[in-house]
C-alpha cells in the first residue's frame, strides 16, 4: 500500500469541489442562454439556442470527470488511496472540443449578413464552420491537430473583417480558447511546474485543467 499513489484529504476535496464547480457553472450558463433566447429577437435565436443545447451536453461530459474522480480513490485513514478505477480525461476533451466549437460556431454565425448583400467574403463564412467541424472531431484524438485548426481559425479571425460588427467578439472568443488551451497543452508535455510529488502533480493538474476549461467555455459564452 505504502506504493500506491495516495492524496491528501483538503487536496483530494479541493479537487472535487473544482470538478463540481464546473459542471454547476457550465450547466446553469447553458440554462441561461436556452432562456435567453425567448427574449431576443429572431436573428440571435439559433445561435443562442445551439449555444445552450451544446453547454449541457459540455456539462454531461463534465460530470463524466467528477464521477470518475470519485471512483478513482477511497478514503483510507487521513487520506485517499487509488481504487483501481481509471480517471475519465476522454470526458473533459469531448466537453470542451463540442462546447468550444459550438461557441465560435455561433458568434461566426452571428456575423452573418442580412439579406442578399453581405460586403465580407461568404466564403470566410462558410469555411469557419468547416473548420470548427473538424476541431470537434479531431480534437478529442490529437492535440497537435487541434493546436494547428485553432491556430488556422486565427488566422483566418483576425484578418481585416470591416464589415463583420461581431469581428472583435469573435477574436475576444478565439484568445479565451487558446491561452487556456495552450496553458493545459504545457502541463501535458510537462512544462509546468507542478511540483515533485505525483500527488500534488495530479491535484495540481486537474485544478489548471478545470479553470482553462471553464475559461475556455464560460468566457465565449459571455461574449
Amino acid at each position: 500500500m505504502d506504493s500506491l499513489l495516495t492524496l491528501p484529504l483538503g487536496g483530494y476535496r479541493s479537487v472535487e469541489l473544482m470538478l463540481r464547480m464546473v459542471v454547476a457553472l457550465i450547466a446553469m450558463m447553458a440554462l441561461l442562454l436556452g432562456l435567453s433566447s425567448l427574449c431576443v429577437t429572431p436573428r440571435f435565436r439559433f445561435p443562442l439556442i445551439l449555444s445552450s443545447v451544446t453547454l449541457l451536453g459540455a456539462s454531461w461530459f463534465e460530470s463524466g470527470v467528477w464521477l470518475a474522480w470519485k471512483e478513482a480513490f477511497e478514503l483510507a485513514g487521513t487520506s485517499y488511496c487509488v481504487t483501481g478505477q481509471l480517471l475519465a480525461p476522454e470526458d473533459r476533451i469531448i466537453a470542451w472540443s463540442i462546447g468550444v466549437s459550438a461557441l465560435l460556431g455561433s458568434l461566426a454565425l452571428l456575423g452573418k449578413p442580412r439579406g442578399s448583400h453581405g460586403g465580407y467574403a461568404l466564403e470566410r463564412l462558410l469555411q469557419i464552420p468547416i473548420l470548427l467541424i473538424l476541431l470537434a472531431l479531431l480534437a478529442p484524438s490529437s492535440s497537435v491537430l487541434a493546436l494547428l485548426i485553432l491556430g488556422l481559425l486565427g488566422w483566418m479571425i483576425w484578418q481585416p473583417w470591416p464589415e463583420n460588427p461581431f469581428a472583435r467578439h469573435l477574436r475576444a472568443a478565439h484568445a479565451c480558447v487558446v491561452v487556456p488551451f495552450l496553458i493545459t497543452l504545457l502541463g501535458s508535455w510537462h512544462w509546468l511546474p507542478l511540483g515533485r510529488e505525483a500527488g500534488k502533480i495530479l491535484i495540481h493538474g486537474e485544478v489548471i485543467q478545470s479553470l482553462c476549461t471553464l475559461i475556455a467555455l464560460l468566457a465565449p459564452a459571455v461574449i
